[in-house]
């Protein structure tokens, strides 16, 4: 018999997570790739080494403004994730005060129609 260590589900998502983001980028890379080659295409003058450094430069280029619009749009996830949080917690307050209240309310009726 071996002592098997339960799994830790935290771990998990975050590789999963990792390798998620991983192929996403990867998915980035080829798109990027891609556009920087059909955008030399269009340059038929240009020799094979300038071809080369159009591509280069240009999936360079792409890269740098999907990094930027991924960070972006991360940063602000969570900003909006920290925000929604917020009123999640002020909005749970107030509703165990309202039930607080009420039950405070209930047992305080019921003590004066006892004394009755």
């Amino acid at each position: 018999m071996s002592a098997e260590k339960p799994s830790d589900g935290g771990s998990v998502r975050d590789g999963i997570a990792r390798m998620e983001g991983y192929l996403l980028w990867q998915g980035e890379v080829e798109r990027a790739l891609a556009e920087a080659e059909s955008f030399a295409d269009q340059l038929d003058w240009l020799t094979t080494a300038q071809r080369e450094e159009v591509v280069d430069l240009f999936t360079r280029h792409q890269l740098a403004l999907s990094r930027t619009a991924i960070t972006r749009t991360a940063r602000r996830a969570l900003q909006l994730r920290q925000e929604y949080q917020d009123r999640y917690d002020f909005l749970r307050r107030q509703v165990f005060a309202g039930a607080l209240a009420l039950g405070t309310a209930t047992v305080f009726v019921n003590c004066l129609l006892q004394m009755r």
